[in-house]
C-alpha cells in the first residue's frame, strides 16, 4: 500500500473524529518492513480461526463503551465505599460515573472503554494529557447465583483516598503504562516526559491475530504472490512461527501411565509469546518485535519473597509463566496450546479431561491415586495439582507449576497445600 493511500486513511480518521486512541492498521513504512493489516484481512483466509477467536476473552479484552459492550448497571446505580458514594448513570447515549477525582472532589467522568468481560469488567476513563485510568470500582459479571451482578471495590479492606498511590487517578492505575500492551494489538505508548502526557496508539483495540502472529503484510504478500514471490519470502512471510505442535503426538506409556512427546520440543516460541502478557514482568525496551526473545525485552519477576511462596507456589498476582516453567510438564515439552485452544482460548476438553490427554485414566482417575470419591472435588486433578488463588476479589487463577501436594512443606516452611484448602478443619500434620 502506498504512502499516499496511508496518508489519505490517516486524514480521513481525523476528519471523521475517530477515538483518540485509534490508529489506522496500515501504517506507512518501507515495502520491506512488515506492517499490521488487521484481523478482518486475516479472516479472509483464516475463517475457522477467526470464528473461534470471535467472542473470546482476547477479542473482548478492550472495547469502546457502548450499550452492547458495557455489562455493568448504569441505571443510576450507586455504590458506597467508606464515605464516598459513587453513582453510575447514562447521559446522551454515553456512560458516566460520578465519583471522587484526583483532588477528592466528586465529578462526572465519562467511561470511554470497557476492560475485560469475565469474571469482572473494569472501566477506563480518559483524563487530561491522554492519561487513561482504570476505575477501582469494577462490575462483578458472574451470575447472581455466584454472588455476581454487583459493583465492588478492588481494595475493599483499605480506605483508598484521592491522595493514595492506589487511587484510580494515580500512576499505579494508569492504563497507558501498565495495562495497555496486553489488551490491545501493536500498542505504542508514546509518552512525553516533558509534558507528562500520552498519545498512545494501537492498530487494533483488542488482542487480535497480529498480537501473537506479528504484522501480517508480508504474509499476505506471500499468500497472494506468485510461485516466484513465495520462494523469495522466507517463513511464509511471518515474523515468528507458532508451529511447535505441528506433526506432534503424545503417546501414553503403559508402564508409567504418562505420555511422551513424539518429537522433542527444541524451541519455546509459543510459550515465550504467551509469556509477554501471561507473566509478571516489566518492559526493558521501547518496543517488542515479533520473533525476538521474551527476555530480550522484558524483565521477568523471579521467585521473590511475597511474589511466590518459599516452595515456588504462586502467592501474589504473578499470572502463569513463572509457575509453568517450574513444572515437569514444561520440561518434558508441554506447551500452552497442548491444553488451551489458542484462538477460542477454551480448554481442550473438560477441566480434568485436559490432564487425561496425557495421563492414563485407569491409573490417575482412580481412588487408588486420589483417595477420594469419584467426581468429588478431591478427585479433581486441577484442584489438587493446580490449586487456585483468588485475585481482584472474584478471579480465581490456577497455579501452573502442577506440583504434588506437600503438607510436610506446610509444616516446615509454612506454605499452603491443596489438602488443607478443602480440609480446613484439619492441620497440615494430619
Amino acid at each position: 500500500m502506498s504512502f499516499k493511500t496511508n496518508l489519505v486513511r490517516a486524514l480521513a480518521g481525523i476528519v471523521l473524529g475517530l477515538p483518540l486512541m485509534w490508529l489506522t492498521s496500515y501504517a506507512a513504512s518501507a515495502d520491506t518492513s512488515p506492517t499490521f493489516v488487521g484481523a478482518a484481512k486475516c479472516a479472509s483466509c483464516h475463517a475457522k480461526e477467526h470464528k473461534a477467536w470471535s467472542g473470546s476473552h482476547h477479542d473482548l479484552a478492550m472495547q469502546l463503551a457502548t450499550s452492547k459492550t458495557v455489562l455493568g448497571n448504569f441505571n443510576n446505580a450507586t455504590f458506597r465505599y467508606y464515605n464516598t458514594k459513587s453513582r453510575f448513570f447514562r447521559r446522551d447515549g454515553k456512560f458516566f460515573v460520578n465519583t471522587d477525582g484526583a483532588d477528592g472532589v466528586m465529578r462526572d467522568f465519562e467511561i470511554k472503554y470497557t476492560f475485560g468481560v469475565e469474571p469482572l469488567q473494569q472501566y477506563l476513563i480518559e483524563l487530561p494529557g491522554g492519561h487513561v485510568q482504570a476505575l477501582s470500582i469494577a462490575w462483578d459479571s458472574r451470575p447472581k447465583s455466584q454472588g455476581g451482578q454487583r459493583w465492588f471495590h478492588l481494595y475493599p479492606d483499605e480506605h483508598i483516598v484521592h491522595s493514595d498511590p492506589l487511587h484510580w487517578t494515580r500512576l499505579s492505575q494508569n492504563w497507558n503504562a501498565s495495562c495497555a500492551e496486553c489488551h490491545s494489538t501493536n500498542l505504542q505508548k508514546r509518552y512525553n516526559a516533558e509534558k507528562n502526557s500520552f498519545t498512545t496508539r494501537w492498530s487494533e483495540i483488542n488482542v487480535a491475530c497480529e498480537a501473537c502472529h506479528g504484522p501480517g503484510s508480508q504474509h499476505i504478500a506471500w499468500a497472494e504472490g506468485s510461485a516466484k514471490t513465495k520462494k523469495r519470502i522466507a517463513n511464509n512471510g511471518l515474523s515468528t512461527s507458532l508451529n511447535e505442535r505441528a506433526g506432534v503426538s503424545w503417546k501414553i506409556s503403559k508402564a508409567s501411565g504418562n505420555a511422551g512427546r513424539s518429537i522433542p520440543r527444541s524451541t519455546q516460541h509459543e510459550i515465550q509469546m504467551c509469556a509477554r502478557c501471561h507473566s509478571r514482568r516489566a518492559p526493558i525496551t521501547k518496543g517488542y518485535s515479533h520473533g525476538e526473545k521474551f527476555l530480550d525485552h522484558y524483565r521477568l519477576r523471579l521467585l521473590d519473597e511475597e511474589m511466590y511462596f518459599p516452595d515456588g507456589q504462586i502467592q501474589d498476582e504473578v499470572y502463569v509463566y513463572g509457575s509453568f516453567i517450574q513444572s515437569k510438564m514444561f520440561h518434558v515439552g508441554v506447551t500452552c496450546s497442548d491444553c488451551h485452544e489458542p484462538h477460542s482460548l477454551k480448554l481442550r476438553g473438560d477441566k480434568d479431561g485436559v490432564c487425561l490427554q496425557c495421563h492414563a485414566a485407569g491409573k490417575y482417575a482412580s481412588s487408588k491415586h486420589h483417595f477420594h470419591k469419584s467426581k468429588s472435588q478431591g478427585a479433581s486433578c486441577v484442584e489438587c495439582h493446580m490449586p487456585p488463588r483468588t485475585y481482584m476479589i472474584v478471579d480465581p487463577r490456577h497455579d501452573h507449576s502442577l506440583r504434588i501436594p506437600r503438607p510436610d512443606l506446610s509444616v516446615s516452611l509454612g506454605v499452603p497445600n491443596a489438602c488443607n484448602t478443602c480440609h480446613t478443619d484439619k492441620d497440615a500434620t494430619w
